[in-house]
Protein backbone atom coordinates (compact mmCIF):
# COMPACT_ATOMS: atom_id res chain seq x y z
CA UNK A 1 0.00 0.00 0.00
CA UNK A 2 1.29 3.46 -0.79
CA UNK A 3 0.71 6.33 1.28
CA UNK A 4 1.23 9.25 -0.01
CA UNK A 5 2.01 13.02 1.94
CA UNK A 6 2.52 14.20 5.25
CA UNK A 7 -1.14 15.16 5.27
CA UNK A 8 -2.35 12.27 6.23
CA UNK A 9 -0.77 13.14 9.49
CA UNK A 10 -4.18 15.70 9.85
CA UNK A 11 -6.30 13.57 9.74
CA UNK A 12 -6.76 10.79 11.86
CA UNK A 13 -6.93 7.47 10.12
CA UNK A 14 -6.54 3.75 10.51
CA UNK A 15 -5.46 1.73 8.36
CA UNK A 16 -5.61 -2.17 8.22
CA UNK A 17 -4.01 -4.11 6.23
CA UNK A 18 -2.82 -7.83 6.22
CA UNK A 19 -0.70 -10.04 3.54
CA UNK A 20 -1.21 -13.89 4.35
CA UNK A 21 -0.02 -15.41 0.87
CA UNK A 22 -1.69 -15.34 -1.34
CA UNK A 23 -4.35 -13.86 0.13
CA UNK A 24 -4.60 -9.99 0.69
CA UNK A 25 -6.70 -7.78 3.28
CA UNK A 26 -7.37 -3.98 3.78
CA UNK A 27 -9.54 -1.78 5.77
CA UNK A 28 -9.36 1.99 5.71
CA UNK A 29 -11.43 3.82 8.58
CA UNK A 30 -11.29 7.94 9.51
CA UNK A 31 -12.29 8.37 12.57
CA UNK A 32 -13.92 11.55 13.04
CA UNK A 33 -16.63 11.00 10.67
CA UNK A 34 -16.47 7.22 10.78
CA UNK A 35 -15.58 6.57 7.03
CA UNK A 36 -14.54 3.53 6.11
CA UNK A 37 -13.97 2.14 3.15
CA UNK A 38 -15.15 -1.58 4.71
CA UNK A 39 -12.99 -5.03 4.71
CA UNK A 40 -11.95 -5.52 0.95
CA UNK A 41 -10.30 -8.92 -0.01
CA UNK A 42 -8.51 -11.05 -2.62
CA UNK A 43 -6.15 -13.22 -3.62
CA UNK A 44 -4.55 -14.28 -6.93
CA UNK A 45 -6.62 -17.27 -7.88
CA UNK A 46 -7.90 -19.41 -11.04
CA UNK A 47 -10.90 -21.62 -11.40
CA UNK A 48 -11.84 -23.77 -13.99
CA UNK A 49 -14.71 -26.17 -13.05
CA UNK A 50 -16.53 -27.90 -15.40
CA UNK A 51 -19.01 -31.11 -15.45
CA UNK A 52 -21.78 -33.20 -17.18
CA UNK A 53 -24.62 -35.37 -15.60
CA UNK A 54 -27.02 -37.52 -17.12
CA UNK A 55 -30.06 -39.78 -15.07
CA UNK A 56 -32.35 -40.44 -13.03
CA UNK A 57 -32.75 -40.26 -8.93
CA UNK A 58 -32.34 -37.10 -6.71
CA UNK A 59 -30.02 -34.14 -6.64
CA UNK A 60 -28.77 -31.78 -4.54
CA UNK A 61 -26.18 -28.87 -5.74
CA UNK A 62 -24.02 -26.06 -3.36
CA UNK A 63 -21.82 -23.76 -4.54
CA UNK A 64 -20.49 -20.14 -3.45
CA UNK A 65 -17.32 -17.78 -4.75
CA UNK A 66 -16.65 -14.33 -3.43
CA UNK A 67 -13.73 -12.81 -4.87
CA UNK A 68 -13.17 -8.88 -3.92
CA UNK A 69 -17.05 -9.25 -4.50
CA UNK A 70 -17.34 -10.76 -7.26
CA UNK A 71 -19.81 -13.57 -6.47
CA UNK A 72 -21.69 -16.78 -7.63
CA UNK A 73 -24.19 -18.08 -5.23
CA UNK A 74 -26.54 -21.58 -6.49
CA UNK A 75 -28.40 -23.87 -4.56
CA UNK A 76 -30.20 -26.85 -6.02
CA UNK A 77 -32.67 -29.42 -4.74
CA UNK A 78 -34.31 -32.03 -7.14
CA UNK A 79 -36.63 -34.50 -5.77
CA UNK A 80 -37.25 -37.73 -7.81
CA UNK A 81 -36.94 -37.58 -11.42
CA UNK A 82 -34.94 -37.70 -14.73
CA UNK A 83 -32.07 -34.64 -15.23
CA UNK A 84 -29.69 -33.87 -17.91
CA UNK A 85 -27.42 -31.06 -17.04
CA UNK A 86 -23.81 -29.41 -17.76
CA UNK A 87 -21.76 -26.51 -16.41
CA UNK A 88 -18.48 -24.48 -16.82
CA UNK A 89 -17.10 -21.68 -14.32
CA UNK A 90 -14.09 -20.01 -14.95
CA UNK A 91 -12.59 -17.26 -12.68
CA UNK A 92 -9.64 -15.70 -12.56
CA UNK A 93 -8.65 -13.08 -9.43
CA UNK A 94 -5.59 -10.85 -8.83
CA UNK A 95 -4.54 -9.24 -5.68
CA UNK A 96 -1.01 -8.70 -6.35
CA UNK A 97 -1.48 -4.84 -7.43
CA UNK A 98 -1.41 -2.21 -5.92
CA UNK A 99 -3.66 0.35 -2.94
CA UNK A 100 -3.07 4.10 -3.21
CA UNK A 101 -4.40 6.39 -0.38
CA UNK A 102 -3.91 9.48 -0.90
CA UNK A 103 -5.17 12.59 1.68
CA UNK A 104 -5.50 16.48 -0.03
CA UNK A 105 -5.96 19.15 1.70
CA UNK A 106 -7.82 22.25 0.71
CA UNK A 107 -5.90 25.60 0.69
CA UNK A 108 -7.43 28.00 3.60
CA UNK A 109 -9.50 25.64 5.40
CA UNK A 110 -9.53 22.60 7.10
CA UNK A 111 -11.65 20.00 4.13
CA UNK A 112 -9.69 16.73 3.08
CA UNK A 113 -10.02 15.11 -0.24
CA UNK A 114 -9.58 11.60 0.66
CA UNK A 115 -8.86 9.13 -2.39
CA UNK A 116 -8.52 5.04 -2.47
CA UNK A 117 -8.00 3.60 -5.10
CA UNK A 118 -7.31 -0.31 -5.39
CA UNK A 119 -5.99 -1.80 -8.56
CA UNK A 120 -6.96 -6.00 -7.45
CA UNK A 121 -9.09 -7.15 -10.87
CA UNK A 122 -11.64 -9.92 -11.24
CA UNK A 123 -13.24 -12.05 -14.01
CA UNK A 124 -15.47 -14.47 -13.58
CA UNK A 125 -17.63 -16.49 -16.59
CA UNK A 126 -20.25 -18.96 -15.37
CA UNK A 127 -22.61 -20.85 -17.64
CA UNK A 128 -25.49 -24.09 -16.66
CA UNK A 129 -27.94 -25.93 -19.01
CA UNK A 130 -30.25 -28.10 -17.20
CA UNK A 131 -33.25 -30.33 -18.22
CA UNK A 132 -35.10 -31.42 -15.47
CA UNK A 133 -38.80 -33.51 -15.22
CA UNK A 134 -39.97 -34.89 -12.08
CA UNK A 135 -42.00 -34.64 -8.34
CA UNK A 136 -40.66 -31.63 -7.94
CA UNK A 137 -37.01 -29.04 -8.05
CA UNK A 138 -35.92 -25.95 -6.56
CA UNK A 139 -33.01 -23.88 -7.89
CA UNK A 140 -31.98 -20.58 -6.69
CA UNK A 141 -28.64 -18.81 -7.98
CA UNK A 142 -27.41 -15.25 -7.99
CA UNK A 143 -24.65 -13.54 -9.22
CA UNK A 144 -22.78 -10.05 -7.07
CA UNK A 145 -20.73 -7.53 -8.74
CA UNK A 146 -19.30 -4.69 -5.98
CA UNK A 147 -23.18 -4.39 -4.43
CA UNK A 148 -24.97 -5.25 -8.03
CA UNK A 149 -26.94 -8.21 -8.21
CA UNK A 150 -28.61 -10.75 -10.25
CA UNK A 151 -30.28 -13.54 -9.78
CA UNK A 152 -33.14 -16.06 -11.01
CA UNK A 153 -35.04 -18.40 -8.88
CA UNK A 154 -37.27 -21.62 -9.99
CA UNK A 155 -39.58 -23.30 -7.14
CA UNK A 156 -41.22 -26.41 -6.93
CA UNK A 157 -40.98 -26.59 -10.50
CA UNK A 158 -41.78 -30.40 -11.73
CA UNK A 159 -40.50 -29.50 -15.18
CA UNK A 160 -37.89 -27.24 -15.53
CA UNK A 161 -35.57 -26.18 -18.66
CA UNK A 162 -32.99 -23.17 -18.77
CA UNK A 163 -29.75 -22.55 -20.58
CA UNK A 164 -28.00 -19.38 -18.14
CA UNK A 165 -24.67 -17.84 -18.68
CA UNK A 166 -23.05 -14.67 -16.68
CA UNK A 167 -20.42 -12.95 -17.16
CA UNK A 168 -18.69 -10.54 -13.90
CA UNK A 169 -15.90 -8.11 -14.25
CA UNK A 170 -13.75 -6.23 -11.83
CA UNK A 171 -10.77 -3.90 -12.98
CA UNK A 172 -10.30 -1.43 -10.20
CA UNK A 173 -12.22 0.24 -7.32
CA UNK A 174 -12.26 4.20 -6.90
CA UNK A 175 -13.03 5.71 -3.12
CA UNK A 176 -13.23 9.53 -2.52
CA UNK A 177 -14.48 10.98 0.96
CA UNK A 178 -14.73 14.73 0.93
CA UNK A 179 -14.48 15.86 4.91
CA UNK A 180 -13.98 18.45 7.53
CA UNK A 181 -11.23 17.79 10.04
CA UNK A 182 -12.47 20.48 12.21
CA UNK A 183 -16.21 20.15 12.29
CA UNK A 184 -16.02 16.23 11.31
CA UNK A 185 -18.58 16.50 8.58
CA UNK A 186 -18.48 13.94 5.48
CA UNK A 187 -19.88 16.09 3.09
CA UNK A 188 -19.65 12.69 0.61
CA UNK A 189 -18.51 9.60 0.12
CA UNK A 190 -18.29 8.07 -3.58
CA UNK A 191 -18.05 4.64 -4.62
CA UNK A 192 -17.05 4.23 -7.89
CA UNK A 193 -15.63 0.31 -8.95
CA UNK A 194 -15.40 -0.23 -12.73
CA UNK A 195 -17.01 -3.09 -13.28
CA UNK A 196 -19.75 -5.06 -15.80
CA UNK A 197 -22.33 -7.66 -15.02
CA UNK A 198 -23.77 -9.88 -18.14
CA UNK A 199 -26.87 -12.00 -17.45
CA UNK A 200 -28.61 -14.28 -20.27
CA UNK A 201 -30.95 -16.81 -19.39
CA UNK A 202 -33.67 -18.67 -21.55
CA UNK A 203 -35.82 -20.86 -19.03
CA UNK A 204 -39.02 -23.37 -19.53
CA UNK A 205 -40.97 -24.14 -16.55
CA UNK A 206 -44.24 -25.14 -14.16
CA UNK A 207 -44.49 -23.74 -10.60
CA UNK A 208 -43.48 -19.97 -9.38
CA UNK A 209 -40.39 -18.79 -11.16
CA UNK A 210 -38.68 -15.03 -9.93
CA UNK A 211 -36.38 -13.07 -11.72
CA UNK A 212 -34.40 -9.82 -9.95
CA UNK A 213 -32.09 -7.43 -10.37
CA UNK A 214 -30.24 -4.23 -8.34
CA UNK A 215 -28.20 -1.47 -9.62
CA UNK A 216 -25.82 1.06 -7.33
CA UNK A 217 -24.34 4.16 -7.68
CA UNK A 218 -21.91 5.25 -5.12
CA UNK A 219 -23.53 3.07 -2.35
CA UNK A 220 -27.31 3.63 -3.17
CA UNK A 221 -29.37 1.81 -5.20
CA UNK A 222 -30.54 3.22 -8.39
CA UNK A 223 -32.44 0.67 -10.71
CA UNK A 224 -33.76 -2.55 -9.48
CA UNK A 225 -36.00 -4.95 -10.60
CA UNK A 226 -38.24 -8.38 -9.70
CA UNK A 227 -40.71 -10.03 -12.04
CA UNK A 228 -42.53 -13.40 -10.89
CA UNK A 229 -44.67 -16.15 -12.55
CA UNK A 230 -46.43 -18.49 -11.33
CA UNK A 231 -47.63 -21.41 -13.42
CA UNK A 232 -46.47 -22.46 -16.61
CA UNK A 233 -43.99 -19.92 -18.61
CA UNK A 234 -41.19 -19.94 -21.17
CA UNK A 235 -39.16 -16.98 -20.20
CA UNK A 236 -35.93 -15.14 -22.16
CA UNK A 237 -33.96 -12.46 -20.33
CA UNK A 238 -31.13 -10.26 -20.82
CA UNK A 239 -29.67 -8.13 -18.51
CA UNK A 240 -26.76 -5.82 -18.52
CA UNK A 241 -25.35 -3.72 -15.73
CA UNK A 242 -22.11 -1.46 -15.84
CA UNK A 243 -20.41 1.18 -14.30
CA UNK A 244 -16.93 3.06 -14.55
CA UNK A 245 -14.73 5.71 -13.37
CA UNK A 246 -12.13 7.24 -15.17
CA UNK A 247 -8.53 6.41 -13.72
CA UNK A 248 -6.28 3.66 -12.50
CA UNK A 249 -3.17 1.70 -13.64
CA UNK A 250 -5.43 -1.23 -15.56
CA UNK A 251 -3.27 -4.28 -14.67
CA UNK A 252 -5.55 -6.30 -16.84
CA UNK A 253 -6.03 -3.93 -19.75
CA UNK A 254 -6.60 -5.98 -22.78
CA UNK A 255 -6.12 -9.46 -21.14
CA UNK A 256 -9.45 -9.98 -19.02
CA UNK A 257 -10.92 -11.89 -22.24
CA UNK A 258 -7.19 -13.45 -22.45
CA UNK A 259 -7.62 -14.76 -19.28
CA UNK A 260 -10.61 -16.49 -19.54
CA UNK A 261 -10.31 -17.66 -23.60
CA UNK A 262 -12.94 -15.14 -24.48
CA UNK A 263 -11.66 -13.28 -27.41
CA UNK A 264 -14.66 -12.12 -29.05
CA UNK A 265 -17.22 -10.56 -26.71
CA UNK A 266 -20.09 -10.29 -29.21
CA UNK A 267 -20.51 -14.15 -29.06
CA UNK A 268 -21.50 -13.95 -25.22
CA UNK A 269 -22.50 -17.55 -24.97
CA UNK A 270 -19.04 -18.77 -25.67
CA UNK A 271 -16.89 -16.84 -23.15
CA UNK A 272 -16.91 -19.13 -20.98
CA UNK A 273 -15.60 -21.75 -22.83
CA UNK A 274 -11.82 -20.62 -23.46
CA UNK A 275 -10.44 -21.21 -27.08
CA UNK A 276 -10.76 -25.54 -27.03
CA UNK A 277 -14.30 -24.24 -28.65
CA UNK A 278 -15.98 -26.81 -26.34
CA UNK A 279 -19.27 -25.47 -25.66
CA UNK A 280 -21.41 -27.71 -22.95
CA UNK A 281 -24.72 -25.75 -24.06
CA UNK A 282 -24.61 -26.64 -27.34
CA UNK A 283 -25.98 -30.33 -26.31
Amino acid sequence: MNCLGKLLLLVALIVLTFSPTPARFYKITELDTGWTTGLRQSLNASVDVSGEAIGEGKYYRYTQMDFNDVRMAERISAANGTMDTAERIRLKAEASGTVELVAVKNPGDQNYTLTVNETWPVAMAAARRMDYIGRGISDRESFGNNLDYVGASFYGATDLKKERTCYLELTNVWFEAFMNNTTKVLYYDHFRPNKTTEYSLTSRSSGLAVLSFKQFKDRAPVNEGEERYSGNFSLSRKIFLASSRYNATDLWAGQLECCLGLKDRSLFEKRVFGSDGNCLLSG
